[in-house]
């Protein structure tokens, strides 16, 4: 067995990919002379600090050596060895767990209500409010659904005439539709049998047009000595300026609401929304009817996500079948660069390379799925965390192996042995987040802690079959030769001619990079840019939204639906309701006058409607007993007489009340709805949401909570952000620790730090400037990137400064030119890989994996120019902080 081996055998790589130089093996004997008045000269300081740092570094190095030597080398011999042994393991693992995965299906859970917001959270509080009050404590969970109508003839409207009366009797026909038969209680459930308390949302509206017999106002309409807000019904409204009539409405809307315990409440609201949905449906089709509705519900709408979703499925697809012939291109390429490979060989390493990324994925699924956890929208995009991940380590061990493949070696083990010890140190580094993305199993927020948790297991297990599966086929399918004779002084090297243009075009970039100014400048204001730009500008401005238009194909009819309540009622008439759980004593003026200043700090928020348009018992209360609100208190002894009137009765749903002594009322928790415009969108209700939180969080003693049915996701879009600032943040500092480990160097590890970095924030901070936000469905997708980051420097990094082991006295240039021998290539085809996985999603119908893709586009070019400027960085840092010391090296 060759020298080479023997080493290896022992621990230590071979001389050519030498992690540790033999000569560093004993502790450093270095004497320093300082002289005069050079004791203070910076170099000698910075000599003797990385002398101190290098013996406090030696047992590291030591351990290091202990780690990479047998790990690395030993474990590449031992799979050589055993080639077919280790593939039919990694077959086995990957049968086991498809098996695991049949006999235990995994769950799915699509909806957003639990698990995307920390345990503390305040919407948690404030639904739980909502629900309590209109539920008197019991358990359960609200279900909605909206009506609109327009009419035909857009000269009529809605306010009045045979629209009113039509969707009038459209909306007592649907409220007694039979939902099904229930043969337990002997007869047909209707929608009253379901809604409760809610069921009369919108008898206010009507009885108001019935009794206002000179028409009616907007948004508030006075009927004799009452009041009634009808400003929540009517959109796109013309009045009369002067006295404020309602002249023209061109939409109007109808709410429905129902809380269920059950799952089969559940699926009877899920069924009246199929049977509303035909009735609308027929309607619509009459020609003589004169208006035209549209019903806005969960379950049409989870339908049009699932065939949105459906339909961009299909391009990810496309996506994966040209990223599979990409690989094959790559493959056919390197054959081609070392005039290696036969076309059926070439085959077989592609169907091997295809392999790994699929057992990755079905053993970490199996596993995340025998834990418990849920398919959830986060793990749409973790298949492709696989996908290019695994095509990455196979294309670098491909080209590793093919590289040196006619290098003198006694076995096939022996050349497995050295390819794991050139490229399987940064390899480690770059699969590094891994093991950030389990620990971040611990984080806060359940479902994103979850998707961590099996991007981190999908990474380990890619390393581990890309080393137990791929690797021994690898060394079946292209063998390389077992032994050679040394070559002689007669011998003449023979340059590949495919490989000796490479080569040429490869000195003379290196040689440009070396000894070019403009380059270098280049390069820096590069970084400067990025640094400004996407990281300052673009990473602050980050936020959280989602129209749900984006989940939708264009020609979706649920797209109006969507409109409707986005564009019209939000922005007009966006009510929020404050749930006071513990009101202050009316009649004590002292309570009564703090309460007051909450009411008037709400007021005083941006986009307040005026305080008559709010919806409380306090103001009919005043109408009713001749005083006002601002009154220094109210005399509660009327509020008996108030409560039981034709009119204010209605407010029995809206305030909580029991009577001491008959006369002496106590109110316990009272509903006060006030209502906003200019909401455009979930990230102004977030920020809505925020101040009215901020408002209430001064008034402890009142328990007040705002609430909307839109709280549980404006929590979500508020605290995505922080998922992708943490859960990467953690990822690239784990890299930074295992690249100071292995590579060996601080310097170049801070660099590679630095870098990473830098792409990942300029990532995101590119794409927040364009106007593409975070959200549920696209935060795995930023996750995935900040674990596929280190892919695009590490190599250059790693194998920069491991030529100054191989060559103590190497040039930049020649080092540069080793670097770039080493890795080029593979980083290159693996960035072609992950280009077009996403690809084909740009030209679907879907705007949020066309969000996706762009983001993977500008993420792969990002990488590109950063990976440039690393190559630049490293060439223009002194040799001393790139040398084989931790710290500094000295300098002959």
């Amino acid at each position: 067995m060759c020298q080479c081996a023997i080493k290896a055998e022992l621990g230590e790589p071979p001389p050519s990919y030498s992690l540790i130089s033999p000569n560093k093996n004993a502790p450093y004997n270095v004497t320093v002379h300082l002289i005069g008045n050079r004791i203070r000269s910076i170099p000698a300081i910075i000599l003797r600090l990385s002398i101190l740092l290098d013996n406090v570094m030696q047992t590291l190095r030591a351990m290091r050596k202990m780690i990479l030597g047998p790990s690395l080398g030993q474990l590449g011999s031992i799979v050589g060895s055993r080639p077919w042994l280790w593939i039919s393991m990694s077959l086995l693992v990957g049968a086991m767990s498809f098996t695991s995965l049949l006999l235990n299906p995994p769950k799915t859970e699509f909806g957003f209500e639990l698990g995307y917001t920390t345990a503390d959270a305040p919407s948690i509080m404030e639904m739980r409010a909502q629900r309590d009050f209109f539920t008197d404590g019991k358990e359960g969970n609200p279900w909605y659904q909206a009506l609109f109508a327009e009419p035909r003839d857009s000269k009529k409207s809605m306010h009045e005439g045979k629209e009113y009366n039509e969707l009038k009797a459209f909306y007592r026909r649907i409220k007694n539709l039979t939902i099904r038969y229930d043969e337990t209680l002997g007869k047909d459930i209707t929608y009253y049998d379901l809604c409760g308390s809610t069921c009369n949302l919108n008898e206010l509206l009507f009885t108001t047009e019935e009794w206002s017999f000179f028409g009616m106002n907007y948004p508030i309409t006075k009927l004799l000595s009452y009041v009634s807000n009808i400003g929540k019904h009517f959109y796109h409204v013309r009045t009369d300026n002067a006295t404020g009539k309602l002249l023209n409405a061109n939409k109007a809307m109808l709410v429905f609401m129902a809380f269920y315990q059950t799952k089969e409440v559940k699926s009877d609201l899920t069924l009246y929304e199929e049977v509303v949905q035909y009735a609308v449906d027929d309607y619509n089709s009459r020609g003589n009817s004169s208006l035209i509705l549209t019903l806005h519900g969960e379950r049409g709408m989870s339908g049009a996500v699932q065939q949105g979703m459906s339909h961009a499925f299909e391009y990810l697809g496309y996506g994966v079948a040209l990223s599979v012939i990409i690989l094959f291109g790559v493959l056919l390429f390197f054959s081609i660069l070392f005039s290696q490979l036969t076309i059926f060989r070439i085959i077989f390493l592609w169907i091997g390379a295809m392999i790994v990324p699929l057992l990755a994925f079905i053993t970490a699924f199996s596993i995340y799925n025998f834990l418990g956890y849920s398919i959830t929208p986060l793990t749409i995009f973790t298949p492709f965390l696989a996908l290019m991940h695994g095509f990455y380590t196979v294309i670098m061990l491909t080209h590793t192996w093919l590289s040196d493949s006619e290098l003198r070696r006694d076995s096939r083990d022996e050349h497995l042995l050295e390819v794991f010890a050139t490229c399987m140190p940064s390899l480690i580094v770059t699969s590094s987040p891994a093991a950030a993305l389990i620990v971040c199993l611990v984080y806060p927020i359940a479902n994103y802690a979850a998707v961590s948790f099996l991007m981190g297991l999908i990474m380990s297990f890619v390393i581990v079959f890309s080393v137990f599966f791929f690797s021994p086929a690898m060394l079946i399918i292209c063998p390389a030769q077992d032994f050679t004779p040394l070559p002689t002084g007669n011998n003449k090297e023979v340059v590949k001619p495919t490989l000796k243009k490479v080569e040429s075009l490869r000195d003379c970039y290196c040689e440009h990079v070396d000894r070019s100014k403009c380059v270098k400048i280049v390069a820096v204001v590069l970084v400067l840019i990025l640094l400004v730009v996407p990281v300052y500008f673009g990473c602050t401005s980050v936020e959280g939204n989602l129209d749900y238009r984006q989940l939708l194909r264009p020609d979706n009819p649920r797209n109006y639906g969507v409109h409707l309540m986005s564009d019209v009622v939000w922005p007009t008439w966006f009510s929020i309701m404050f749930f006071v759980n513990k009101p202050p004593n009316f009649s004590n003026p002292k309570e009564y006058g703090r309460f007051k200043s909450m009411i008037a700090e709400i007021e005083e928020i941006d986009g307040k409607l005026p305080s008559d348009t709010d919806m409380v018992w306090i103001n009919d209360f005043c109408r009713h007993t001749g005083t006002k609100p601002t009154d220094d208190a109210l005399n509660m002894t009327q509020f008996k007489s108030f409560i039981e009137d034709f009119i204010y009765k209605s407010w029995k749903d809206g305030v909580k009340y029991e009577f001491i002594n008959d006369t002496t009322p106590v109110i316990t928790s009272m509903l006060h709805i006030v209502s906003f415009q200019g909401t455009k969108s979930l990230a102004d209700k977030a920020r809505l949401f925020e101040k009215c939180r901020a408002i209430t969080n001064k008034y402890p003693e009142f328990k007040t909570t705002p609430f909307d049915t839109e709280i549980g996701f404006a929590d979500i879009i508020l605290q995505v952000p922080l998922v992708v600032a943490v859960i990467p943040l953690v990822s690239i500092t784990t890299m930074f620790i295992v690249s100071t480990i292995i590579i060996g160097n601080l310097s170049v590890a801070i660099l590679n730090f630095f870098f990473v970095g830098l792409l990942y924030a300029s990532t995101i901070g590119t794409v927040s400037l364009l106007e593409i936000n975070v959200n549920p469905f696209n935060a795995a997708f930023f996750l995935i990137i900040a674990a596929m980051s280190p892919s695009y420097t590490t190599h250059f990094c790693y194998y920069y400064q491991q030529a100054m082991r191989i060559k103590p006295r190497a040039a930049k240039r020649d080092r540069m030119n080793e670097m770039l021998r080493k890795c080029f290539f593979p980083c290159i085809s693996s960035i072609l890989c992950a280009f077009f996985v996403f690809l084909p999603c740009m030209f679907s119908d879907i705007d949020i994996f066309i969000a996706v893709a762009f983001t993977n586009i500008v993420f792969c070019i990002l990488g590109v120019l950063i990976a440039f400027c690393a190559q630049v960085f490293l060439n223009m840092l002194p040799d001393m902080f790139t040398g084989t010391h931790w710290f500094c090296s000295p300098q002959s």
